[in-house]
This record gives C-alpha cells, sequence and structure tokens, in this order.
C-alpha cells in the first residue's frame, strides 16, 4: 500500500493545501485499514486503496447526514 502511497506522491505535492489535507487524510484512511485491504489477493494495491477511501467517504457522508438528522 505505501508503493501506492508513494507513487502519488508527485499528484499530492501539485495540491492545493486543503487538497492536500483531504489526500492525506485518505491516505491515513487506507493505512488504518490495511489489514483489511491485505486480505484481497491482488497483485495491484489500487482496488482495495479504492474500496478503503469509499469506505471513508461514505462513513463521513452517514456521519453529516446523521448529524442533519438530529439537527432537524
Amino acid at each position: 500500500m505505501e508503493r501506492r502511497i508513494d507513487y502519488w506522491a508527485s499528484f499530492r505535492r501539485t495540491l492545493r493545501r486543503r487538497d492536500r489535507e483531504e489526500f492525506d487524510r485518505l491516505m491515513t484512511s487506507v493505512r488504518s485499514r490495511a489489514s483489511a485491504c491485505g486480505m484481497l489477493p491482488s497483485s495491484d494495491e489500487l482496488e482495495p486503496a479504492l474500496l478503503a477511501i469509499l469506505i471513508e467517504l461514505s462513513s463521513r457522508v452517514a456521519d453529516l447526514e446523521g448529524e442533519r438528522r438530529d439537527d432537524g
């Protein structure tokens, strides 16, 4: 997984600061799900990384929806 994240380093450098912070947050979520990512027998780290990112984003959306329900 770290090889894939390192591969994206030049992409990260070109992002605006706010986008870079979001990118870093997503990469942290990928790292925190590394054991689950390792369960996919894949020679390419992209698929499990994308799944981890989708789970992170889905979780964030669900949290926001929960906050909205609580407020309204």
